[in-house]
């Protein structure tokens, strides 16, 4: 399975009135990904699982969840890691590997 944990540092009262709404697309698009396993939401992290990474980047790349990269900079700062795992990470472990990254 490939599991990807992301997490978004809002700068400001205007990024976060920003990311509402594209957090609420976002999740009727998850809703209906191919290939989703599991999502788990904490706070400003998500942490999804996958089938495949064709599965994922055709979520990543694609609808609601594009736009909100391609605009994240008006909302603050993100950052994500993508790994393999045989069994479902808990949140201690993704937010150990998210902390390996910088935004």
């Amino acid at each position: 399975m490939i599991v990807t944990a992301t997490h978004i540092k809002i700068k400001n009262i205007v990024g976060f009135f920003r990311f509402i709404p594209r957090v609420k697309n976002i999740r009727v698009q998850l809703n209906k990904a191919e290939g989703l396993i599991f999502v788990k939401f904490n706070g400003f992290r998500t942490l999804t699982g996958w089938e495949s990474y064709e599965a994922l980047k055709a979520f990543r790349n694609n609808s609601h969840h594009l736009d909100a990269m391609k605009n994240v900079k008006y909302m603050g700062q993100s950052k994500s890691i993508t790994w393999e795992a045989e069994v479902e990470p808990d949140w201690k472990e993704a937010i150990e590997k998210l902390n390996s990254v910088s935004y």
